[in-house]
């Protein structure tokens, strides 16, 4: 039996837990719930085990105090953003998550209102809850970088581009052209969209006169001025972020053909990997797929070119350059699968089916928040970004303060590293001092050498110059004969920025449970032009 949408209530006989209760109430409060639980989960979890925010955000929250219009590896929009939750509840962990939160919560609003375009009330709340027994969609959102703002820019834009390719309105170019631009000063991931857009028009008699349409172009020209500045930025830099992006695809690594088949195959099992527990969800709730369209409508074609598009797109860009497709920059793409499944294979559920759905995202939901705190607490072994959480960050934050201290009185003015020591210190301290990364202008262009001699600054680096936090920003091996990390030497140092005051070397240790070896850290300090109140000829 299924219910009769035109009716739309069920009773008592179906399991719904009233005796009487409309279909479309019954999805508001599930929705609810829902939106409470997803939301607590993800932003007080990760700040009850962790010690410190997801590595990328850390890099992204420094970048956000020199509010610039681009960064050498990223477009700069979440750090506008990230700068903006700093300035009003300081270095809060907390309103870092909820941010992410919030962000998730704009994404599955679009995909909420583009579902009803295909489905019922109930459907279209089953669609989004079933988001979360992703990964991508659930213990990865508490890492704020740019693969989380990307996602309500990716739902945002599909839902605009369906109101104005299928519904023919004329301002949702211009909402169209906004979340576009947007999305580009958040990661150039969101490209795709217009590339799967134009192909979508142009390749559908129905649709090709939309190019002659003064508001296609309007939204066009909206998103040229929104991403303009950023463009400018590109080329007055010498295009970092793109280089950036080269190496991390790893297209130079050799013309290998097995490359060609691996990267591409790999990249799809991965991607696959992550939507199995979906599938999972899906299945166990509603049953085994049948096919239910007669026929496929504009609309249908639409939704099935904007959700498989991607996938289709950067694996056979794979295929062709033998880059890498890293999972994480799949992130996006699945937002409407489960609204796309719906639509091709299921019917408007039943209350036994709804109820069992229920069950089968609430325990896998259950499931994944426990294997997060089975690895965030120590209990299984330690995921690289759950030791990257537990790293000691109070104590890394409070000896830099007290070795500024140590030669002048006031807050730190900068800091000098790596991007990880760097950037974690001056997230602990409340004056938030500026960071030069690795001392290079390229990595921190707002700073110059001249800077830190004017005034002053902790300079701080891996004592057994392992190179633990290379990877933050460095795709390629370590060069034979080489450090491991970014360190040149006191000597290099003192002829950089001057006379320098050596400090004792500290060691930071990790919570027991991690059983991660203690870093040992060195520090320098970089007096300033101007004289101290301290005497710094008693430390030297």
């Amino acid at each position: 039996m299924t219910y009769n949408p035109c009716v739309n209530t069920i009773d008592e006989r179906h399991s719904l837990p009233a005796a009487s209760i409309s279909v479309e109430r019954y999805a508001e409060i599930i929705g609810s719930a829902f939106i409470i639980f997803y939301v607590a989960t993800w932003a007080l979890l990760p700040a009850i085990l962790g010690n410190s925010i997801n590595r990328d955000t850390i890099q992204i929250v420094y970048w956000g105090r020199e509010l610039e219009w681009g960064y050498f590896k990223q477009p700069p929009l979440i750090s506008w953003i990230t700068e903006a939750v700093v300035r009003i509840f300081g270095g809060s962990d907390i309103a870092i998550y909820a941010t992410s939160e919030l962000l998730m919560l704009i994404s599955f609003y679009a995909v909420y209102r583009l579902s009803m375009k295909y489905l019922t009330k109930m459907q279209s709340v089953m669609a989004v809850m079933a988001l979360p027994v992703m990964g991508y969609y659930s213990y990865l959102v508490p890492h704020l970088n740019h693969n989380i703002i990307i996602i309500p820019a990716w739902a945002l834009t599909t839902f605009f581009a369906y109101k104005a390719i299928e519904e023919r309105n004329s301002w949702a170019w211009v909402w169209l052209g906004l979340c576009i631009g947007l999305g580009v000063l958040g990661k150039y991931t969101i490209l795709i969209l217009p590339t799967l857009i134009f192909t979508y028009i142009i390749s559908s008699p129905r649709h090709r006169d939309l190019l002659s349409k003064r508001a296609l172009w309007l939204g066009v020209a909206v998103c040229l001025l929104v991403v303009m500045p950023h463009l400018v930025w590109l080329i007055r830099t010498g295009f970092p972020t793109l280089q950036y992006l080269a190496n991390a695809v790893g297209t130079d690594g050799g013309n290998s053909l097995i490359l060609h088949i691996i990267n591409p195959v790999g990249g799809l099992l991965k991607m696959l990997g992550m939507c199995a527990s979906l599938l999972v969800a899906i299945v166990g709730g509603l049953g085994m797929p049948r096919w239910q369209l007669s026929g496929l409508r504009s609309r249908d074609q639409f939704l099935i070119v904007m959700t498989l598009g991607p996938v289709i797109l950067v694996v056979l860009l794979s295929f062709l350059t033998g880059g890498e497709v890293k999972n994480e920059w799949a992130t996006p793409f699945f937002v409407m699968l489960p609204t796309l499944l719906m639509l091709l294979f299921y019917t408007p559920p039943m209350a036994r089916q709804i109820n069992r759905f229920l069950t089968w995202v609430s325990g896998l939901s259950v499931a994944m928040i426990l294997v997060y705190l089975a690895i965030y607490s120590g209990i299984l072994p330690l995921t690289a970004e759950a030791e990257w959480a537990r790293f000691p960050v109070r104590e890394l934050s409070a000896s830099v303060s007290e070795s500024w201290r140590a030669v002048c009185q006031g807050p730190v003015p900068a800091v000098v590293g790596d991007s990880w020591l760097a950037g974690t210190a001056s997230y602990g301290l409340p004056e938030r001092p500026r960071v030069y990364t690795e001392a290079n202008r390229t990595m921190a262009p707002w700073m110059s050498d001249r800077d830190i001699r004017e005034t002053g600054a902790v300079i701080v680096w891996e004592a057994d110059h392992l190179g633990r936090f290379r990877e933050m920003d460095h795709m390629d091996s370590v060069p034979k004969g080489k450090p491991a990390d970014w360190f040149p030497g006191l000597e290099a140092l003192e002829l950089r920025f001057g006379p320098v005051v050596k400090l004792s070397d500290i060691v930071l240790k990790y919570p027991a449970v991690t059983g991660l070896a203690p870093v040992r850290l060195s520090r320098v300090v970089v007096p300033p032009a101007r004289p101290c109140p301290n005497k710094i000829a008693a430390l030297r």
